[in-house]
């Protein structure tokens, strides 16, 4: 592999706490094999007052913002790196946002490395005026990669971005067993059926807790168990006056955050993870855990989930905001159990081939030496019409 030392990369973009995917992803790359290959230098753009304020902008964003964006220009100034790279937002605020930090990058000849991790860009961009969308074209003209997180979502940027500079590079993660038998994990004899992200009926939460007395009205040896935050009190509400009315309460089981080995021990006493997002995803980092977990997945066609998870292979993928054909497929699985356990060992075996962490910086160090290689748009003579 060619060494990239004398490369200079600056890495934009939060790190935990608090924990999500994007924060996730930036302290991933921190910690890996990129530091060796490259210079790396990091502006961190957390928010650190807690999940509750992440994508909700008000006056302390803006002064944070102020901060960083200072920031940048400084390193941008005194050590001109070769490659900036920031993960793109989907949103009008958070595109302006970033847009404000990729300008002083490609004006001081930075090469421009974006990298999308969702896939509602499209919708996003489409629903712009005319002049948003002019104003976003003449964005995506500077950049010299983008980054998607499956071949899927490569059509996320049809006619605004050629397909020669789209590289796809899924997710991967560094999974550790806890060594403990499922069996010792948990004295319930009943299924174990896993539903854990930020809580909210955008993550499908509340479809899987609609499931929940269709299940039950056939199996009574099933536990669900709902790990995570609740990201709105609108839809905890709601969940708690579900459950009572239904008198689902002895079924289910809510854990609140979880994290490490707690987390990692949750997944692995699981029999089921379900994962019936409702809004438009990436590629959830929950999904790749719970197929390192050997765990079946069921899901929903979300940004590139499909091409992650094998429907009828290493899982099962359900209508979107369906709680009827959801109970249907978690008693299918319940009432197979062979079937259910192979689907398990072929998903462990599908994110030991593919979505493993040294996999997936083996393919993000491709990328950006490939980026460091290319001649920076701003040095190129001419760009024709419609040329990428």
């Amino acid at each position: 592999m060619t060494n990239m030392k004398q490369s200079t990369i600056l890495l934009v973009g939060p790190t935990p706490p608090p924990y999500h995917g994007v924060a996730v992803a930036i302290r991933t790359l921190l910690d890996s094999s990129i530091t060796t290959q490259f210079a790396v230098r990091h502006l961190d753009l957390a928010d650190r007052r807690g999940i509750q304020h992440v994508n909700k902008p008000d006056l302390h964003d803006v002064v944070l913002f102020v901060r960083q964006w200072l920031r940048l220009v400084s390193r941008l100034v005194g050590e001109r790196p070769t490659l900036t790279y920031l993960v793109l937002s989907q949103t009008t605020i958070g595109f302006l946002r970033d847009s404000f930090l990729i300008w002083p990058a490609y004006l001081r000849g930075s090469r421009i490395v974006l990298h999308l991790h969702g896939g509602n860009f499209r919708d996003w961009f489409l629903g712009r005026s005319w002049v948003m969308r002019a104003y976003v074209r003449a964005v995506l003209s500077r950049v010299t990669r983008m980054i998607v997180l499956g071949d899927s979502l490569k059509s996320q940027f049809d006619g605004l971005i050629g397909a020669r500079r789209i590289a796809v590079v899924p997710n991967g993660i560094d999974w550790k067993s806890t060594g403990i038998p499922a069996n010792v994990l948990t004295s319930s004899p009943r299924y174990r059926i896993l539903h854990l992200s930020t809580l909210s009926h955008l993550k499908g939460a509340l479809v899987l807790i609609e499931a929940i007395p269709l299940v039950v009205r056939h199996r009574q040896d099933v536990e669900f168990v709902l790990a995570g935050p609740w990201s709105h009190a609108v839809d905890e509400q709601w969940a708690d006056r579900f459950i009572a009315e239904h008198g689902i309460a002895q079924y289910i089981r809510f854990t609140g955050q979880v994290d490490g080995d707690n987390k990692t021990a949750l997944f692995e006493s699981a029999n089921i993870f379900v994962f019936p997002g409702v809004q438009q995803e990436g590629q959830p980092l929950v999904v790749i855990e719970a197929m390192a977990a050997a765990l079946p997945v069921i899901f929903t066609d979300r940004g590139c989930i499909r091409d992650t998870v094998i429907d009828g292979e290493t899982g099962i993928e359900v209508p979107i905001n369906d709680p009827s054909q959801l109970a249907r497929h978690i008693l299918h699985l319940l009432e197979h159990p062979d079937d259910m356990k192979m689907m398990g060992r072929l998903a462990r075996q599908r994110y030991e081939t593919l979505y493993t962490k040294e996999r997936h910086i083996e393919n993000m160090i491709e990328a950006l030496t490939s980026s460091c290689a290319s001649q920076p748009l701003h040095e190129q003579k001419t760009i024709g019409r419609g040329r990428t």
